[in-house]
């Protein structure tokens, strides 16, 4: 049974969440990281946005006030909000058990997460059509293959990038409700409407099982799923000192380029 690591690095900011990803993708690309399951939050709360998206709608102004940061990550897809959502990224290749498909891998990991679900009480299933929405910048305002549903509402989002045969696989479960805050912080016509349009998208755990859920008892959930799902056994580790190294390096490089580029923004 092939074995991977199982990470859990608790809440982070933003530059260093996304920092230490790439620092783990990187190096699995150089086959100098193995391949391994993470889990995380955020702290303060962000959005991320996908790797070719662009941002118009979202009020960056409104985030900072809300004390929501900003990061682009590596994945593709549109915006998410990490405000009561426990994230997971999955490291690995496509040597080492998985599908080289993008929309496979989709599925089997999604399977591996269904399981998970299941051991908490409830069925999920895949997302099927796009269902359209008047914010289409919204990731969770989608459901697709790649996706997670109850009901027909997302709670589940999940988007990819490649290099090689090396895959990085960011994901996002929704805890609690978030069409407040996506209203507060998406540019639009009529706040009212699309907090409609979103809660009639998207839940959450707690709407799905009548409770919150404990932090702990979801990542036992999901880690038993996937090992049945992908028949891999998890151990639990810690990043290297390599990785932190690399996190540290990437996260600092990024916070350079940012105050240059907000340096010269002030002297417009």
């Amino acid at each position: 049974m092939t074995r991977w690591r199982l990470l859990d690095t608790g809440a982070q900011p933003a530059s260093f969440n996304m920092a230490i990803d790439e620092a783990l993708f990187q190096l699995h690309v150089r086959g100098e990281s193995q391949p391994t399951l993470r889990f995380y939050s955020w702290d303060p709360p962000a959005v991320s946005l996908g790797y070719f998206q662009k941002h118009s709608a979202i009020d960056f102004a409104s985030c900072r006030e809300l004390g929501i940061d900003i990061v682009r990550r590596l994945t593709g897809g549109r915006a998410v909000l990490h405000a009561n959502d426990l994230t997971y990224s999955v490291v690995v290749d496509s040597g080492q058990g998985i599908p080289s498909s993008f929309e496979a891998v989709y599925r089997l990991l999604c399977q591996g997460l269904l399981e998970g679900f299941r051991l908490l009480g409830f069925e999920g299933e895949h997302g099927r059509e796009e269902m359209e929405c008047s914010s289409s910048d919204i990731c969770f305002a989608h459901a697709t293959v790649a996706d997670i549903v109850y009901q027909g509402r997302k709670f589940v989002g999940n988007a990819q990038t490649w290099q090689g045969a090396a895959l990085l696989q960011h994901g996002s479960i929704v805890l609690e409700p978030q069409e407040e805050t996506w209203a507060a912080i998406v540019k639009t016509d009529s706040r009212e409407s699309l907090r409609a349009q979103l809660k009639s998208r998207i839940t959450s755990l707690r709407e799905i099982l009548g409770r919150g859920i404990d932090l702990d008892e979801l990542k036992r959930a999901i880690t038993t799923g996937l090992t049945e799902r992908l028949q891999v056994e998890f151990e639990v580790g810690e990043l290297s000192s390599q990785e932190w190294a690399l996190a540290i390096e990437i996260a600092s490089s990024r916070s350079r380029r940012r105050e240059k580029h907000l340096s010269a923004d002030q002297r417009k």
